[in-house]
């Protein structure tokens, strides 16, 4: 953290000698790349049931036994980076965007934003007093199951041998199951009071840096049961488990931002 308290001390001399005037109204686009430390970022996870598969070429039938896990994914510190519009009015702060996250141990996935800060000017920087809510979507491959030419029934579902779906122009398109994937997904919704210590707008340029702490709201985990085909990113979802809740991702959270004014 050394080099962008430096860099944000040299900025609040710079600000603090600049005479322009800045507009009450306009918008920041930044790039945000951030870590947070789960203190209790989840456990491994198994998955064992039957399933009974039937083969169109050979006709037969045949009963099946799915094990599969997900370990040593769930881990601390996990790290953020994407992007941020941001829109200011008056001392008002409102923003929202969205990005990637990944674990030390591979757990990974997507995540949107969105909150609110009231800016406090202090010279050359602002501190903004703020609450942001994430809500986070992993998923974790916990094996795959052969649906090539077969109907497999699993959990109260059938994955049939071929899935139709509709394209952009509306057409209904059908494709060839390869394989079904078991996935296990969690989903977690997260309040983050923090602290934003920023420059003024420099010119076009503004930088921040920010500390909180991450507060899970809610959490749901969920056995995905998705169909794929080699040829095509195209997949289908045969149908979700839900499962037990897994862990929580509240803790300690810091993050760097750099933005232009738009």
């Amino acid at each position: 953290m050394r080099t962008p308290c430096l860099l944000l001390l040299s900025l609040l001399c710079y600000g603090g000698a600049e005479a322009q005037t800045h507009s009450d109204e306009y918008g920041i686009l930044s790039v945000d790349a951030g870590t947070f430390f789960a203190r209790r970022p989840g456990r491994d996870v198994t998955a064992t049931f039957p399933y009974t598969v039937t083969s169109f070429a050979s006709g037969t039938r045949s009963d099946e036994t799915f094990n599969g896990e997900v370990r040593g994914k769930f881990t601390s510190p996990a790290y953020l980076v994407g992007l941020n519009l941001g829109y200011v009015w008056k001392r008002n702060n409102f923003n929202g965007g969205g990005g990637l996250y990944r674990s030390d141990g591979g757990d990974n996935g997507y995540y949107v934003k969105g909150g609110y800060g009231y800016s406090i000017p202090l010279g050359g920087l602002v501190l903004k007093p703020s609450v942001d809510f994430y809500y986070l979507m992993g998923k974790n491959k916990m094996g795959t199951i052969d649906n090539s030419q077969k109907e497999i029934s699993l959990l109260g579902y059938k994955a049939y041998s071929q899935y139709t779906l509709e394209d952009d122009d509306g057409n209904d398109v059908t494709y060839d199951a390869d394989h079904l994937d078991v996935n296990y997904r969690r989903f977690s919704l997260l309040a983050n009071p923090k602290v934003v210590l920023s420059t003024r707008p420099l010119g076009r340029l503004v930088v921040g840096l920010e500390v909180g702490w991450f507060v899970q709201l809610h959490q749901r985990c969920d056995l995905q049961l998705e169909q794929t085909n080699h040829d095509s990113p195209a997949t289908y979802t045969v149908g979700k488990v839900r499962v037990d809740k897994n862990g929580s991702l509240g803790g300690a959270f810091a993050a760097i931002n750099i933005g232009v004014r738009l």
